[in-house]
């Protein structure tokens, strides 16, 4: 659905919207006895129903987040107009629905334990005692050397591109 017609699809939900808040205004004026000048105003014609559309994927968040989101607004308010930060109640941690914990299986945490205790007598060795981390060499950088023939390509073609520079010059020069 383009924009424009997202746009007037709300437009004329919210138009409806109005028209019946103006009726039930006018309904409660009457019951009090009040002037109908509400009244008149509610009698207007409606606008014509919106057309059925599909909204995608509507985000909402939940009351504790906007509770959270408040809070931190008010606080960024406060601080920018100089004032002391107000303090709103915060979401109860009743309110707020725990995860639940996830929990292993005991023959995964047997698994576990079982690699564990391998990788640490591997590392400790058959008497038992902790070995030295073995040093590993560095493995020595090589120089890369250019071949005679390559180095004498590259001079040539940094020659001719050179011609081919200065020969433009000179004829842009004319």
């Amino acid at each position: 659905m383009t924009d424009i017609n997202k746009y007037l699809a709300l437009k004329t939900a919210l138009l409806n919207e109005k028209a019946k808040l103006e009726t039930r205004l006018g309904e409660i004026s009457k019951a009090l006895g009040q002037n109908d000048s509400v009244a008149v105003a509610a009698t207007a014609t409606p606008a014509a129903p919106a057309p059925a559309t599909t909204t995608k994927g509507k985000r909402t968040f939940s009351a504790a987040t906007r509770a959270k989101m408040k809070t931190s607004q008010q606080a960024r308010w406060a601080a920018k107009k100089g004032g002391a930060a107000v303090s709103v109640a915060a979401p109860t941690p009743a309110s707020t629905p725990k995860k639940a914990k996830r929990t292993m299986s005991a023959a995964t945490k047997a698994k576990m334990s079982a690699a564990h205790q391998a990788r640490w007598a591997k590392k400790k060795g058959k008497d038992g005692s902790v070995a030295a981390p073995v040093a590993v060499p560095a493995a020595k950088k090589t120089k890369r050397i250019i071949s005679p023939e390559a180095k004498a390509r590259m001079i040539a073609g940094a020659k001719k591109r050179w011609a081919k520079a200065n020969a433009a010059k000179a004829k842009a020069k004319k």
